[in-house]
């Protein structure tokens, strides 16, 4: 069994499938960006329109629907990686995930937040899953998504 076989069989275990259709870039850029041997995921987010969760965790939103946006958001980074690498072969690790978390000011668990995605990333992929992590708390993210996720990674050319 191939590595992306094993992968998108962990993902079925969790009850999930890859999206087909990744939200597109909300702007002029790119959705990924390979360059030897490093590759960038840019905004990956748990959807779009109405099936985005919208607005700000601790105030329009619960923490524990931030971190079903933060795993949707994740699910969608993986539909995006396994389109840019042609599969999950070729991937060494993820290496570095900023999480933006859309905040009310009083709300403090965005980490807990992106452990939905975080989660996934080790459940699916396993040791290649691993990676670092920083948590952001802005008022407001782009079309009043709740969750946005960037994504560096490492890939053999």
């Amino acid at each position: 069994m191939t590595f992306t076989e094993e992968a998108l069989a962990r993902l079925t275990g969790l009850g999930l499938r890859l999206p087909p259709d990744p939200p597109p870039p909300a702007g002029a850029y790119l959705p990924y960006r390979l360059h030897n041997g490093m590759g960038f995921l840019a905004a990956q987010v748990s959807g779009s329109g109405p099936d985005a969760l919208a607005g700000r965790i601790g105030q329009d939103l619960s923490a524990e629907q931030g971190l079903l946006a933060a795993r949707a958001a994740g699910l969608n980074a993986l539909a995006r990686l396994h389109q840019a690498l042609d599969g999950f072969e070729r991937l060494e690790c993820l290496l570095h995930v900023a999480g933006h978390v859309a905040s009310a000011d009083t709300f403090r668990d965005q980490p807990v937040v992106l452990d939905g995605a975080s989660r996934l990333f080790t459940d699916v992929l396993g040791d290649r899953g691993g990676h670092t992590r920083t948590a952001f708390s802005p008022a407001r993210l782009p079309h009043d998504v709740c969750v946005e996720l960037e994504i560096t990674f490492a890939y053999r050319a």
